[in-house]
C-alpha cells in the first residue's frame, strides 16, 4: 500500500485565468481529504503565479492530514516555510516558472545551498525532502544532508516512448528506492503521474507516497473532486503485485 498526496496547484492555476478568488485550493484540499487523501501538497513559487501566500496560510489551518510545501531554496520562500511550519518541505530545483519541472536538484552547483537550507528547516522542527533524479549520486547527496525523505522525479518514466525504456526507468526507480531506504530516507515519488502509469510504480512496493496533481484535478472537472480523489486513493492503496 502506498499513500496518496493530492497537489492542489492546478486549482490555483484555474483561478489565475480570471484573476479572481475562486476556485479555492483550500476548499479543494478539504474535499480531497474527505475523499481519503493521505496528504495535501502545494508549490509556492517566487512569483506567486499559482499558489499564493494566503492559500498557504489557509491550507495550514484547514489540512487535517499532513501538508507538504514545495519551494526553491530562496530566502523569501524559506521565511514562509519557517512561519507556516508545514509537516514537510520538499526543496525543489531552480527552474523557469513557466515550464514544468523536468529535472531534479542540481547538486553540482547548489549542494551547499540545499544542505544549509535543509539544516535551517530541520532546526525549526520541519521535516525535509529533496526532489531528485533517481540516480545514485542524488540519493547519496540527500543522505549526506541528513534530511528525512526524497521525492523521486518520475518525469523520465512517464515520458518514455517505448516499453523497453519505461521498464528500464522502472528498474532504476526501484534500485534507487531500495538504496534510499537503506540510507534511512523515506521514498516518495511524483511529477506527471496519472491513473494508469502509477500502477507499475506501486507494484515496485518500495515507494511510500505518491504526489498526484494534474491528473486528479483534470478528472475532477468531469466527475467531481471527491470521486476523482477517491479513485486515485483506491489505486494507491492497492497491494503491490510483484511479477
Amino acid at each position: 500500500m502506498s499513500l496518496v498526496s493530492i497537489k492542489v496547484d492546478y486549482i490555483a492555476s484555474l483561478r489565475e485565468i480570471k484573476h479572481l478568488k475562486e476556485p479555492d485550493p483550500a476548499q479543494a484540499a478539504v474535499l480531497a481529504e474527505l475523499a481519503g487523501a493521505d496528504g495535501i501538497s502545494c508549490h509556492l513559487r517566487e512569483d506567486r503565479k499559482h499558489i499564493r501566500d494566503r492559500d498557504l496560510y489557509l491550507l495550514k489551518e484547514m489540512v487535517k492530514t499532513k501538508l507538504t510545501l514545495q519551494i526553491e531554496p530562496v530566502e523569501d520562500l524559506i521565511e514562509r516555510a519557517l512561519e507556516v511550519k508545514p509537516w514537510l518541505v520538499t526543496l525543489m530545483p531552480f527552474s523557469d516558472e513557466d515550464i514544468i519541472v523536468q529535472k531534479g536538484i542540481d547538486f553540482e552547483n547548489n549542494r551547499d545551498l540545499y544542505a544549509e537550507t535543509s539544516a535551517t528547516l530541520k532546526g525549526s522542527g520541519i521535516n525535509v525532502s529533496y526532489f531528485i533524479e533517481p540516480e545514485i549520486d542524488a540519493v547519496k547527496n540527500a543522505a549526506r544532508a541528513k534530511i528525512d525523505a526524497i521525492e523521486l522525479n518520475a518525469f523520465r518514466y512517464i515520458s518514455a516512448e517505448t516499453l523497453e525504456t519505461a521498464e528500464a526507468e522502472l528498474d532504476r526507480m526501484e534500485q534507487m528506492s531500495q538504496l534510499a531506504s537503506k540510507l534511512d530516507l523515506t521514498v516518495n515519488c511524483g511529477n506527471g503521474l496519472n491513473y494508469k502509469n502509477i500502477r507499475p510504480l506501486i507494484d515496485l512496493g518500495a515507494i511510500e507516497e505518491f504526489t498526484i496533481g494534474y491528473s486528479v484535478i483534470s478528472r475532477a472537472l468531469m466527475i467531481g473532486m471527491e470521486r476523482a480523489v477517491r479513485e486515485m486513493v483506491e489505486i494507491g492503496h492497492m497491494t503491490p503485485q510483484k511479477s
